[in-house]
């Protein structure tokens, strides 16, 4: 397996009279592994399982464009494949040495969950070192802390990890794994404050199995929710089933990957006094299968040539399927493109960016809020399913408004695939610094 390659992250964008969205910024799952160190306020250092450093920033961006993290190795090189036939020579600099980018897999509050490839490996499955970023109240004072191994698993698949702030000075992670019982699930549970893992045996309350494929937090399951309290002396899963899908998407609801078609969030609007669940399901009218994928998760999925999305909302707590209540639809025709020079970024000719605005190839929605506070949905979407670029687009769920158009980074986002979350980290991010605005 080569060595993945090295990439200097691009500049952040200014634009003028923007400022960074106080609660949400969408962020790049993938990390820039650069081959110099990039240093701000947001930098953190910590140190491997094999004693080698390794240095964090955050690059923060207004949406719809990528908030990213920035991940070095300062270094040569350590570990016993170093020097071997099968391993780096010996004095290599470390950060030409990974053969998985880095990757977050989680965030919540001031918090991210790190999954890095130990630099130099034969096996980077087998070799993968966990990482709890936290932001602090001051520059340079953030913290990239090592998690323990799992006694009996090098890792956990990336959808069955979740990182839950708890306190002020508590955090938990969760990673539930099937077994062979399909009623039964282990529950790995890290706790902050004794810094060491349990594992339970979780029991599944339903009147029907849940699939395979289920996993502790969103993105959805296959046909439902799953709900956990996690910190319970005896946890339980109960499940919630979604909607009924659209008459289109009823033969793919419980095959594959979710993420083409359907997203979940947990959000808290300007005039609402709790939380509530949003839900969004794609439909396309044709449907283009797609099978060029760098993800296996995914599984190739459906990409919408001409797409509606349907929103809906569940208020919390949770009661029954019946509280499921239907929002809106967005019409891919009827969205309201108010300021033209956002579709320029498409095409430098007014017609032909209109034209192709509307022939867009549209999947992966992505619920997260705006710069007003209230409900966004980003797709990702390309000219050609084949391309190697593509954009971001991002439209309003209150009044089907475009508020957006960001280009994404061609060397890295060629597939279709769920690169990208929406995350509240970049509000801690900001405090860092004490002021808004990008923190490059």
């Amino acid at each position: 397996m080569a060595f993945f390659p090295c990439t200097v992250p691009p500049p952040l964008p200014t634009e003028e009279g923007g400022s960074l969205s106080p609660s949400m910024a969408i962020l790049d799952n993938i990390a820039y592994l650069c081959p110099d160190a990039v240093f701000n306020a947001t930098t953190a250092i910590g140190y491997m399982s094999t004693g080698a450093r390794i240095q964090a920033s955050f690059c923060v961006a207004r949406p719809p464009h990528f908030s990213y993290l920035c991940v070095h190795f300062p270094g040569p090189v350590v570990g016993p494949a170093v020097g071997t036939l099968f391993g780096p020579a010996a004095g290599t600099p470390a950060v030409h040495c990974v053969r998985v980018p880095p990757l977050v897999i989680s965030t919540h509050a001031d918090l991210a969950l790190i999954r890095v490839s130990v630099p130099g490996v034969r096996c980077p499955d087998k070799a993968i070192d966990y990482f709890v970023y936290t932001t602090r109240p001051r520059p340079g004072a953030s913290s990239l802390d090592l998690l323990p191994r799992l006694d009996g698993y090098p890792r956990f698949r990336d959808e069955q990890a979740a990182i839950l702030r708890c306190s002020s000075s508590r955090y938990v992670i969760a990673a539930l794994r099937t077994t062979r019982n399909n009623m039964e699930f282990r529950l790995h549970l890290y706790d902050s404050v004794t810094c060491r893992w349990t594992t339970k045996l979780v029991l599944f309350l339903s009147s029907t199995p849940p699939p395979r494929s289920s996993c502790l937090d969103p993105p959805p399951s296959a046909g439902g929710i799953l709900f956990c309290n996690v910190l319970d002396e005896h946890p339980v899963l109960r499940d919630m089933p979604l909607p009924k899908p659209a008459r289109r998407n009823m033969s793919t609801f419980c095959r594959g990957s979710p993420c083409p078609r359907r997203d979940i969030a947990v959000v808290k609007l300007p005039e609402q006094q709790q939380l509530s669940i949003k839900y969004v399901e794609m439909g396309s009218y044709p449907r283009v299968e797609h099978s060029r994928s760098g993800s296996d998760d995914d599984g190739g999925g459906t990409i919408c040539y001409y797409w509606t999305a349907t929103v809906w909302s569940m208020p919390v707590p949770i009661g029954s399927w019946n509280d499921w209540h239907k929002d809106c639809k967005i019409d891919l025709a009827n969205i309201v493109v108010d300021n033209p020079l956002l579709l320029l970024r498409l095409s430098i000719d007014p017609e032909e960016a209109t034209v192709a605005f509307r022939r867009l190839f549209t999947s992966h929605p992505t619920l997260g809020l705006g710069m007003d506070g209230h409900v966004v949905i980003y797709f990702f979407s390309k000219v050609d399913p084949m391309d190697d670029g593509g954009w971001i687009i991002a439209v309003g769920v209150r009044d089907s408004k475009l508020q957006g158009i960001a280009e994404l980074d061609e060397r890295k986002h060629i597939f279709f695939s769920h690169y990208f979350c929406a995350a509240e980290i970049s509000k801690y991010l900001i405090n860092a610094t004490g002021e808004a605005g990008t923190l490059a």
